[in-house]
């Protein structure tokens, strides 16, 4: 086994057990996403749609905890679509489900693909696979049926 598929394999296990820990349904709703969540962990959060984002480049979102206080938010662009808020705000699910961030400033992050970060440390970059593809799972979740636009065609 080669390098590459051993990283992609602890990702798919990590992605397994965040997403059997929230106990995820397809065609749930996103406030309910949210609410399983804060029940696997035990904690409070909001979602917060930032509209001062001017010094944000091109980071979509990030995430505040504070286990001591049981409670965090998660914080997206007010002017990206709904869609691409949620997406955003579930990539950050995935690192509170995951148990595992990215360290550094949040001005430093940004959408570039973890390959192609240089900043990222290996567990770093992995935490970043873990938490895309539990977005792309509640994405899933979320979308699993025909759309409204599809089921008119």
């Amino acid at each position: 086994m080669t390098e590459t598929q051993e990283t992609m394999a602890r990702v798919r296990a990590r992605v397994d057990r965040a997403v059997a820990r929230a106990g995820f349904a397809p065609g749930m709703t996103f406030e309910q996403v949210v609410r399983a969540v804060e029940g696997a962990l035990g904690i409070r959060l909001r979602i917060v749609a930032e509209t001062e984002t001017a010094g944000w480049g091109t980071l979509t979102g990030f995430v505040t905890f504070f286990p001591e206080r049981g409670e965090g938010s998660i914080h997206v662009r007010a002017a990206d679509a709904a869609v691409y808020r949620e997406f955003a705000a579930s990539h950050e699910l995935g690192h509170l489900l995951d148990d595992a961030h990215c360290a550094g400033a949040f001005w430093e992050r940004s959408s570039i693909p973890p390959h192609d970060d240089p900043r990222l440390s290996s567990p770093e970059a992995e935490a970043e696979l873990v938490a895309e593809h539990i977005a792309h799972r509640i994405a899933g979740l979320r979308y699993a049926g025909p759309r409204v636009a599809e089921s008119s065609w």
